[in-house]
């Protein structure tokens, strides 16, 4: 039977997917010295082999299961150090580019075990890296309510960035940012896609801390967000299926809204 540490790396950018720039910035600006510690739970958590082998691999080529058994492991509160963490960083944002599963839990956990969003931890360089990263992940996330391949929620990609430090109110401007047609799509896809007729609901996810639940839930059933919504419903030229996707969106707002 072959051993688990060779297997293979998976995870990894082809140089024209729309991520590998900001890849390759990540591991030109991070490029830690290699740690000796994996501040995490030894003898234990992580399979032996994988901890005994971890930081023999180029961290380039440090394979998905050995980041996945890594994040398995518990870590003591309040988190890691800055210097595993910018040593790992680089993989870290590659595996979530790639669409892969960095923690089995969920990837709303992936990016707290430092704070990552929060900008005076970093130098100038690494902060650009990070932000463009989050911009354009969050981005990515927003269009996905065309019927494609879709792995959690929109509110799950908010809550990563959030938990991790990323300013709400600055990721929720963002979202707001889009086109009325690209929220109409993935809060449909998000909210009524997938649910029973009549059991169309708004989904916050579990992982919010600091009361960031209520603050992106007061975003979701806002008046101004409604009204877009609805216009776009009853604007001339809107695609049919656009309009009863809007249209279901707008319920789902106001059965959930105070204002209503």
């Amino acid at each position: 039977m072959p051993r688990k540490t060779l297997k293979p790396v998976k995870a990894k950018l082809a140089d024209d997917h729309p991520f590998f720039g900001i890849i390759e910035d990540a591991y030109r600006v991070f490029a830690y010295r290699k740690p000796t510690e994996l501040e995490v739970c030894k003898g234990c958590c992580m399979e032996p082999e994988i901890e005994a082998d971890f930081f023999t691999p180029d961290i380039r080529e440090l394979p998905l299961h050995y980041v996945q058994d890594w994040f398995f492991a518990a870590y003591d509160p309040p988190g890691v150090s800055k210097a595993i963490w910018g040593y790992l960083l680089p993989r870290v944002l590659e595996v979530l580019a790639a669409d892969e599963e960095a923690a089995s839990v969920g990837k709303e956990v992936v990016l707290k075990r430092f704070p990552t969003g929060v900008a005076d931890h970093w130098s100038a360089a690494e902060w650009d890296v990070l932000d463009r990263f989050q911009r354009a992940y969050l981005a990515r996330e927003l269009q996905r309510g065309r019927g494609e391949r879709v792995q959690g929620y929109l509110d799950d990609t908010l809550c990563m960035f959030g938990i991790a430090g990323w300013p709400l109110d600055d990721l929720l401007a963002q979202v707001a940012a889009a086109p009325n047609e690209v929220l109409a799509r993935r809060f449909w896809q998000d909210w009524c896609a997938h649910c029973v007729p009549g059991r169309e609901s708004i989904w916050i996810d579990a992982f919010w801390e600091g009361g960031g639940n209520s603050q992106v839930f007061a975003f979701y059933t806002s008046r101004a967000l409604c009204d877009r919504i609805e216009a776009l419903a009853l604007a001339d030229g809107t695609p049919e299926d656009l309009v009863r996707q809007a249209s279901a969106v707008a319920d789902v707002i106001r059965a959930n809204a105070d204002w209503a």
